[in-house]
Order: C-alpha cells, then sequence, then structure tokens
C-alpha cells in the first residue's frame, strides 16, 4: 500500500520570470525644453536691449522741472511738464511683446485733470505710482496758475 508517491515539483519555464530593466517612458511634458533657435534667441536679446535702452531716452526728454514717474517694473511711465497751457502729461505703457502705447494730453485746469484721474485704471494697479501722480500734477498747477 505504500505505492503512493510524492509528485516531484520542477519550475516551470512560466513561473521563472526574469526581470529585464524596466525604464520610465518620459512623458513629452517632462522632457526638457528644446533650445531656442537664432532667431528667437536674437528677438529676446534685442528686446533686453530695448528695454534697457528706455531708461536712456527718457533721460534725452526730460528738461529742468519735468518730472518722471514709473511703476516697479517700468511697463509703464508719466512725463509731467508744466507750461504756460497747463499741465502736458505723456503716459507710455509698454508690453513685453515690443508694443508700446503712448498718450499726449493737455489738462488746462486741476478739475479736468482730477476727471482724469478719476477713470485711470492705475489707480487699482499701483497704488504709491497713482498718490505720487497726483500729488505731481497738483504741483505742476501751482506753479503756472
Amino acid at each position: 500500500m505504500n505505492n503512493l508517491q510524492l509528485p516531484e515539483v520542477t519550475p516551470s519555464a512560466s513561473a521563472v520570470v526574469t526581470r529585464h530593466s524596466v525604464k520610465r517612458r518620459i512623458d513629452p511634458i517632462d522632457a526638457p525644453a528644446r533650445p531656442l533657435g537664432s532667431k528667437r534667441l536674437a528677438l529676446i536679446a534685442k528686446r533686453t536691449n530695448a528695454a534697457a535702452s528706455t531708461s536712456d531716452r527718457h533721460a534725452e526728454r526730460i528738461a529742468e522741472g519735468d518730472t518722471l514717474l514709473t511703476n516697479h517694473d517700468g511697463t509703464v511711465t508719466f512725463l509731467l511738464r508744466a507750461t504756460r497751457y497747463g499741465l502736458l502729461m505723456e503716459r507710455t505703457q509698454r508690453q513685453a511683446s515690443g508694443i508700446r502705447l503712448v498718450q499726449t494730453m493737455v489738462f488746462h485746469d486741476v478739475k479736468s485733470f482730477d476727471r482724469w484721474c478719476a477713470v485711470e485704471p492705475l489707480r487699482f494697479d499701483d497704488g504709491l505710482l497713482f498718490s505720487k501722480l497726483g500729488r505731481q500734477g497738483h504741483a505742476a498747477f501751482a506753479i503756472h496758475p
């Protein structure tokens, strides 16, 4: 009765798994950025040089008695000049793409200047610059009443 033999266990080929090195597939968004082309590099250098030279251009336009007000990043500037006709104000707004908007206005009296200040969107964006603009504008009207 002792004919019972225990089965011999041999590992099968499918049970033996050799682990190959598994590389994580890199998502395109995780890949390093491509290098910029020569045209793009030249455009960035041109914009950087243009931004650096704007202070030189302002220095040429400022005469004695003029006031130049600039926000913290240089995107908005105000040039104030008291004249016998009233307050001459040049507002320059620059964008990163190189576009520049220049507005030149003449205010004949304090009332028209205050009315313009009431609707200027800068009062919400940069309150400190806006308050300086109001003070310097009123001071300019005091010079030429």
